[in-house]
């Protein structure tokens, strides 16, 4: 039973609406991975065992009165969670509805306009070229189908810090919830997460959902909930969409037995609100959100300085291998020629406090050659790119 609590508490982390669909990691195997794939990859990205970027898409109620099959939901709530399997932690980067973004084949936006554009695939896209950063896979969830997964769970317990109340009338919702400690039902927890009368706007507003999620947590500690696991399942099942395979859930499954509380860490993209030609964005801080993407998907490696120097010959070669190495994070400070071009062996000069991180550059290049050493920065990692990196 503890390890099964433990599932939950990481796949609380995942999401704040879509949490639920993190069920599904843990207990895939009671029911043989059935009932909750679509099968395609909609980014193109292939994961092979590394970090894992998922979106994770709370879909709003679409439009009031539309049918079904062509109703177009916009994204209510958004972030992607990014898993390192090797550091053993979770990052989860939430971002407001209202930002304003570049739609391929739409125009400038705001994000949440993606998914009724083009559904999940469209959000993968638009995310993607927004952050600059690989997205594996999505999981989607709808209000109706976070109602009933709240409900399975016997409700959520949850301090109200203020009145809520209001009618939206464009989302077909009527918010009305009293301050105190209480346990919401499925519709409570939908008007809690959906209220957007904050001071700061829509940060206000993700602010109460990862509150929202930690009550969440509590609550699965309560034995009442643990026995009602087989109708979350059963709920999870009915409303969740994702695309992640069966074998890849099954890793996640077994990752999460294996990361703590403690490294499972919330960000919110940073900026302002402000209006554009009458409409209200939000717009984000550029410098802060490089190195807020930086910290969530590249970890450690972004405060490693790296300087790529062509010590093989091959014209262009020593840019190749810095791509890819901005591509996984580190800073590449520079890139220039080495001392000279009979390097058949890619040689990586580190300072003494550097060897993890030079471990870590010498596993791209699977031969390289290790020294410590210092060159004219103390503090920077130089690479000398040999022969052997153009068969890389």
């Amino acid at each position: 039973m503890g390890r099964i609590i433990k599932y939950i508490i990481i796949v609380f982390a995942f999401a704040s609406l879509a949490f639920v669909s993190g069920f599904y990691f843990a207990l895939s195997r009671l029911n043989g991975g059935q009932g909750l794939f679509t099968g395609d990859n909609p980014s193109g990205d292939e994961y092979s065992g590394g970090r894992l970027n998922v979106l994770v898409l709370g879909l709003d109620a679409g439009t009031i009165g539309a049918d079904e099959e062509h109703n177009h939901y916009r994204s209510d709530t958004m972030m992607v969670v990014s898993v390192d399997p090797v550091e053993k932690k979770i990052n989860v980067l939430s971002i407001p509805r209202d930002t304003r973004v570049r739609i391929p084949g739409v125009g400038y936006q705001k994000i949440n306009a993606a998914m009724a554009y083009g559904g999940p695939e469209l959000a993968v896209r638009t995310v993607k070229d927004f952050l600059g950063v690989p997205i594996h896979n999505y999981v989607a969830i709808n209000y109706s189908g976070f109602r009933k997964i709240v409900d399975a769970m016997g409700g959520v317990e949850i301090n109200i810090e203020k009145r809520m109340k209001y009618v939206d009338k464009a989302g077909g919702l009527n918010i009305d919830l009293e301050p105190g400690l209480q346990v919401l039902d499925g519709e409570k927890a939908e008007q809690f997460v959906r209220f957007r009368q904050y001071p700061e706007g829509d940060l206000g507003r993700i602010k109460a959902q990862q509150k929202f999620l930690e009550a969440a947590v509590k609550s699965f500690f309560k034995p009442s909930t643990i026995l009602r696991l087989p109708q979350i399942v059963k709920a999870v099942q009915e409303t969740v969409r994702t695309d992640i395979e069966p074998s890849n859930m099954m890793k996640l499954a077994n990752l999460a037995r294996q990361i703590g509380q403690d490294n499972v860490k919330m960000y919110i993209l940073p900026g302002e609100g402000r209006y554009i030609g009458g409409v209200s964005y939000f717009l984000p801080y550029e410098t802060e959100m490089r190195k807020v993407v930086k910290e969530v998907f590249f970890g450690e490696n972004a405060n490693v300085k790296v300087a790529v120097l062509n010590g093989s010959g091959y014209a262009g070669l020593a840019s190749k291998v810095a791509e890819k190495l901005e591509a996984m994070g580190f800073t590449v400070v520079r890139v220039a020629n080495a001392d000279s071009f009979d390097y058949d062996t890619t040689t990586i000069i580190y300072p003494s406090d550097m060897k993890e991180y030079a471990e870590k550059l010498a596993k791209v290049f699977g031969s390289a050659r290790m020294q410590e050493g210092t060159g004219d920065d103390e503090n920077l990692t130089t690479i000398i790119v040999g022969k052997d990196a153009q068969r890389n």
